[in-house]
């Protein structure tokens, strides 16, 4: 097997071959191209496989390689301290860094979406960062009229049917209504902007037969259902329901030596925007009609006595496992199925 370590850049990459026996075999810079970068990698012979860090170009490069048959890893480069902290760093080395990495099996792929997927998942990321834009503007325009001793609650300040009352407040400081009159703009425009990557979110999701199922589930919204189908991607890339609690920051990672465990703790490590997706879910399924996470957490808390945040972090995992066992096995919500109580842990 010859391992090819790969220093990704916008104008350059980096190439470093180790063979079996863990001798830099081959050497090179090239060109950041597709004709470049396959012509060298196919001068190599198989087997090989070709190993690079998460980064910009990390889809591109993924996708390059898919369509000419050659295989690519991702690798995390968290785990590649070797890399990041060594005093010595340069391209080339980083390259037969990797390469010898990949040899000894100490690499953690990251997995990418390719193709329709992970546009999918572009475009709902795309939705959540304009949310944290409005939400931005918003607390923009309140703290404008804070500033000039006007008490500014609740949410008519945001609308065009109140702004009119708004303006006549500001009568006196016309240089700061023009201010205001500009956030109102920005306000408005990223709203469209939202309002059309909705649309497009909810024209795209009939392609993921998942989202629809997802719905079904209490608690589970539209946004939150495209939310989890875009960050998970795929039920196949989690072995089992606890890699999925851990990716979402649910789930309990242990440390130990020998065979003595000395710390167990929620995940540090984790996609905060399915952590909030789930935590949302199961606050509106808890707080809603009658369902079966519902009776969960009434158990815990009225009959076992369970304090309420950990009895709401329970919920969320069973939730969570819920989804994924759905779209794993293929199938649809089904309401008489109790979920099994997970194991209580602690936040802290």
């Amino acid at each position: 097997m010859n391992y090819i370590g790969m220093d990704a850049h916008i104008a350059t990459l980096d190439f470093a071959v180790i063979n079996e026996r863990g001798k830099i075999s081959k050497e090179r810079t090239v060109k950041t191209g597709v004709k470049d970068m396959i012509e060298y990698v196919r001068s190599i012979p198989k087997p090989r496989k070709i190993y690079t860090e998460e980064g910009s170009l990390a889809t591109w490069l993924l996708e390059t390689c898919n369509e000419f048959g050659e295989t690519l890893i991702i690798t995390d480069p968290k785990r590649n301290k070797w890399i990041g902290k060594s005093e010595q760093k340069y391209d080339r080395i980083d390259a037969r860094k990797l390469g010898e990495l990949a040899r000894g099996g100490y690499i953690k792929e990251i997995y990418h979406a390719v193709g329709k997927r992970k546009r999918f998942c572009e475009l709902v990321s795309a939705y959540h960062d304009m949310i944290k834009s409005q939400t931005r503007i918003k607390n923009k325009l309140k703290a404008k009229f804070r500033q000039h001793g006007i008490r500014c609650s609740g949410e008519t300040v945001y609308g065009a049917k109140h702004r009119d009352q708004w303006r006549k407040k500001l009568d006196k400081e016309e240089l700061v209504l023009n201010i205001v009159e500009e956030i109102w703009h920005q306000l408005d425009s990223t709203r469209s902007s939202i309002n059309r990557i909705l649309k497009l979110m909810r024209k795209e999701s009939k392609n993921y037969p998942e989202i629809k199922n997802f719905q079904a589930v209490p608690g589970i919204g539209f946004i939150n259902a495209v939310t989890i189908s875009a960050i998970m991607k795929t039920p196949n890339r989690f072995s089992n329901k606890k890699k999925v609690r851990i990716y979402a920051g649910l789930g309990i990672v242990e440390r130990g030596s020998g065979e003595k465990i000395y710390s167990k703790k929620l995940s540090k490590d984790y996609n905060r925007m399915l952590k909030r997706a789930a935590k949302s879910s199961m606050e509106a399924a808890i707080g809603g009609k009658d369902n079966q996470f519902r009776r969960q957490y009434l158990k815990l808390t009225l009959e076992k006595g369970v304090l309420p945040h950990r009895a709401k972090l329970t919920v969320a995992r069973s939730l969570l496992a819920a989804l994924y066992g759905m779209w794993k096995n293929g199938e649809k919500y089904d309401p008489t199925r109790n979920p099994k109580n997970a194991d209580i842990q602690s936040e802290s």
